[in-house]
């Protein structure tokens, strides 16, 4: 298990910076993943800790030795990509073992290495075959066991479910977290699928243009977002951003605000910290789950049409509201007859909302 310090690192490409004063650490053992939207560096950034693209400017160590200006291949990294990047004429055992061979690893070590990471990853019985005769699932672990095979100090994963269906996926996200609860390794993934990034890292790092919006474990970015973009792009389904006005203050400090969406005047919402100027126009955060059971007391009522109904079994989201684009999505319990232009009663959990600025900074 090896640590990686990355310090104002930077990259640009003819003029065009793509990375701005990256500053990452990575502790020994983690599992970390990158997620932000297309475009946003993710895969730059993990190509250039792997040494595939040079970095401007800053600095890459990996266990305190700086690695930034070292060839890819002495850096101790094995990569998994998107594509499986397997050879079609060579066999599961032959493909896993081939840096092994270019390494000048005997045959009988060879042999063994790849038989115990095939028993690992569940595939001693598919050694023999080509990749064509394999699923896609079955490939990309055939990929996994390449990376594995060489013992590498951190494992990189750039995207590498994005080719699988959608029940694959979810099986071979459980495959890759109980892989790195059995190897102790440090690994760092790429996806811009949130859903993947919560349930599959140890800390989670926010990138937008070039730059880190926030790091932190998942739950802590879902329950505690720095900024408007990471409460919007963390969390499924979206959260809802509701324009709002401040009309006061609380006895203990709280922020009271109008919010003409939602029909309510001096709702009560506590900022993060400090005091928010009364008159200040302001984006109130409330997630699909924000909004609770009539009848509790916990908090104010409101009564919304569903103009669209989401039944999944246990629970149901209404997308209510004129703009079809931007609905207020209430998550509903125990409503299973729910249907459009139905009548939605809900408690508005304030105490659990966000307040964020004109910029979308967190107040």
């Amino acid at each position: 298990m090896s640590n990686l310090h990355i310090t104002s690192l930077d990259k640009d490409y003819s003029g065009h910076q793509v990375l701005h004063g990256i500053n990452l650490n990575v502790d020994s053992g983690e599992f970390v993943v990158f997620v932000g939207p297309s475009g946003c560096g993710k895969s730059t950034l993990l190509r250039t800790i792997a040494g595939l693209e040079d970095a401007s400017g800053g600095s890459i160590n990996i266990d305190a030795r700086d690695v930034t200006r070292v060839d890819p291949a002495e850096r101790g990294i094995a990569m998994v990509f998107q594509t499986y990047a397997l050879y079609p004429h060579m066999t599961v055992e032959e493909n896993m073992a081939f840096g092994l061979e270019m390494s000048g690893m005997s045959k009988a070590e060879r042999k063994q290495t790849v038989a115990q990471v095939a028993e690992t990853l569940h595939l001693s019985d598919y050694l023999p075959r080509k990749p064509r005769q394999l699923s896609g699932g079955q490939r990309q672990r055939v990929a996994i066991g390449r990376a594995i095979v060489r013992n590498p100090k951190i494992f990189l994963f750039d995207e590498p479910l994005s080719n699988l269906d959608a029940e694959l996926r979810v099986k071979m996200r459980m495959e890759i977290s109980a892989l790195h609860q059995r190897l102790g390794a440090t690994m760092i993934y790429v996806t811009h699928d949130q859903v993947e990034a919560m349930t599959l890292a140890d800390k989670i790092v926010v990138l937008r243009d070039g730059r880190i919006e926030q790091v932190g474990a998942p739950m802590d970015l879902y329950a505690d977002p720095d900024n408007a973009f990471v409460a919007g792009f963390i969390g499924s389904p979206k959260i809802n951003f509701l324009q709002a006005q401040v009309t006061g203050r609380s006895a203990d400090g709280g922020a009271l605000v109008t919010v003409p969406r939602l029909g309510l005047k001096n709702l009560e919402v506590k900022p993060r910290g400090g005091m928010v100027d009364i008159g200040a126009t302001v984006t109130l955060g409330l997630r699909p789950e924000h909004f609770g059971a009539p009848g509790q007391g916990r908090g104010p009522a409101v009564t919304l049409i569903a103009d669209a109904v989401e039944n999944l079994g246990s629970v149901s989201y209404a997308h209510a509201g004129p703009d079809a684009e931007e609905p207020v999505v209430v998550e509903v319990k125990d409503q299973a007859t729910l249907a459009p232009g139905g009548a939605v009663t809900a408690e508005v959990l304030s105490g659990r909302a966000f307040l964020f600025d004109a910029d979308g900074r967190r107040l």
